[in-house]
């Protein structure tokens, strides 16, 4: 699944709805998805901590690993990156029947959009920042600008103010922990 540019949120982590909007928008997503009350929810966490711009990822799985009981995969103990993506995706598809997965990665963009927070339906291209080529992944995408894009991204990862991903984090780990338990509550009622 490709990313669908008509339905797309992208709202500043400065906003002072910030979480307000990604939470209904996130929750619109998933409840979107077909069989979505006998469909497991699986946070897919890119990213590692070996660059501070690309630990985006571990920081809000952890976050989630704290914060509720929904089933994460990628944190800081436990990365999900470019040497093991594959490896893991292969890993969720065996363990979780038909999965929603939710994707959460890093990326880097115009230095007027550092510090926005992207959502839509449909995959994420993990790794293309830093010239990676690793598959597609996520029913529902989401995305933090952490730095402007420059020749090398690892650099660009490199140098990326803590922060602006910590702001990021607790934006989207708290939207996505939001959401996940309105729909959890939801199902259950």
């Amino acid at each position: 699944m490709q990313k669908d540019m008509t339905e797309k949120l992208v709202v500043d982590c400065n906003d002072a709805y910030v979480r307000t909007k990604m939470y209904h928008y996130i929750q619109y997503l998933i409840e979107k998805q077909k069989d979505i009350n006998i469909r497991p929810i699986v946070i897919l966490c890119i990213g590692s901590d070996r660059y501070i711009g690309d630990a985006l990822g571990p920081l809000v799985g952890t976050y989630l690993e704290e914060n509720t009981e929904c089933i994460v995969c990628g944190s800081l103990d436990s990365p999900v990156h470019a040497s093991n993506l594959v490896e893991v995706i292969d890993s969720i598809y065996h363990q979780y029947q038909q999965p929603i997965i939710v994707a959460v990665d890093a990326c880097l963009g115009n230095n007027n959009e550092i510090g926005n927070i992207e959502i839509w339906e449909g995959s994420l291209e993990a790794g293309i920042a830093v010239g990676a080529q690793l598959p597609c992944v996520g029913h529902i995408s989401v995305i933090g600008v952490v730095n402007a894009s420059g020749r090398i991204g690892y650099l660009d990862l490199q140098s990326t103010p803590l922060s602006i991903v910590m702001k990021l984090s607790k934006c989207i780990g708290g939207a996505l922990r939001d959401a996940i338990d309105s729909i959890h509550v939801h199902n259950v009622v």
